[in-house]
């Protein structure tokens, strides 16, 4: 007999939490072991029953999704999928700054009750849990994001004269990492950065604003056309694959997914390779799956620094794991060593 993946379902309404349990109740591996109707609620539950998966809801009375968060990842280390509508701004940021706190990835949660809307979720959203339960949780120490590293010595590099982009790529548990690796990343620096977190549709706008309201960093949305502007960084948007056209400039382009995913990570490691060569940097973070493993080799063919998250710093190894299989990683290193590295490389560059 099978162990079923035991479930704590958070939301302040008493109708969305039955809705909740009956969809996930129709997979026969999960069960729903209790429901909160607030944060503070949720805290108690998730000691006292200990969930495999908690979804979360970030709009709640007494205590909102992302302090729960906080709470549980510093206490009771528990994989959180934060069920979130992406309608309200103040929302998506909380969201963020729950993801922030450890909370491993995020969907859309309908803002209406139309049965229809709920039904072509539910599918997702099992699929979803499954995918969460399999994840490594860490337990996350009380503090901002905005501390981390913040007195990090620069790693030194070879070469330090000729690197012109940085292409990351990131899907669960990323946000916070391409936050962390960001906010260490002076505005005066002479790169390129170009960003692929997979991510629900619908939230990837406030992913950057969110990002940009705390780095140094210029952060943008990607645009057909966008100028690769040194200091700057940009995301990749909803449903295009995101590709360097050149030296100066972004390009947008649709297509059938990669991986199924789209923004694809290889398609624009794939880009950054043939236009940059040597001049290139490829950073592969935590992530499920194998996207971005093929183009993360290809930079490395075609001569540049190639860096794979470490399993230990990693929410999902997947997508490093298979890079490092690939032999594309020339470099695997913890967050820290990513972020003193990438700032040695800004630090010694043109000098």
């Amino acid at each position: 007999m099978f162990e079923k993946i035991k479930v704590l379902i958070v939301d302040d309404s008493g109708l969305v939490r039955e809705i909740l349990k009956k969809m996930l109740e129709t997979d026969p591996s999960i069960q729903v072991i209790g429901m909160a109707e607030n944060g503070a609620r949720a805290v108690e539950l998730a000691r006292k029953l200990k969930p495999d998966v908690i979804t979360m809801d970030i709009n709640m009375p007494v205590m909102d999704g992302f302090q729960a968060t906080e709470h549980i990842m510093a206490y009771c280390p528990t994989p959180i999928l934060i069920l979130s509508s992406v309608i309200d701004k103040e929302g998506i940021y909380t969201t963020f700054n729950a993801l922030a706190a450890g909370a491993v990835d995020v969907m859309e949660k309908p803002s209406g009750l139309e049965s229809k809307v709920w039904i072509k979720m539910g599918d997702v959203l099992i699929q979803k849990v499954k995918a969460v339960s399999r994840v490594k949780t860490i337990t996350h120490v009380k503090g901002r994001v905005g501390e981390f590293l913040k007195h990090a010595n620069a790693a030194s590099i070879r070469k330090p004269d000729k690197y012109e982009i940085v292409g990351i790529g990131a899907s669960t548990g990323g946000p916070s990492v391409v936050m962390q690796i960001l906010k260490n990343i002076t505005a005066d620096n002479t790169l390129g950065i170009v960003v692929v977190q997979h991510m629900a549709s619908g939230f990837i706008r406030g992913f950057v604003d969110w990002l940009a309201a705390a780095c140094k960093v210029r952060v943008k949305l990607a645009a057909d056309g966008e100028k690769i502007g040194k200091g700057e960084a940009l995301i990749a948007p909803d449903g295009f694959h995101t590709i360097v056209r050149n030296k100066k400039a972004i390009g947008l382009v649709s297509g059938e997914k990669v991986h199924g995913v789209k923004p694809s990570v290889d398609i624009l490691f794939d880009s950054i390779a043939e236009v940059y060569g040597e001049s290139a940097i490829g950073v592969l973070l935590t992530g499920m799956g194998a996207d971005g493993a093929a183009g993360l080799k290809h930079i490395k063919d075609k001569g540049g620094i190639t860096i794979a998250q470490s399993e230990d710093s990693c929410a999902v190894f997947g997508m490093p794991k298979a890079a490092i299989e690939k032999g594309a990683a020339s470099k695997v290193l913890s967050v820290e060593d990513i972020i003193r590295t990438l700032k040695g490389i800004v630090n010694n560059n043109g000098q």
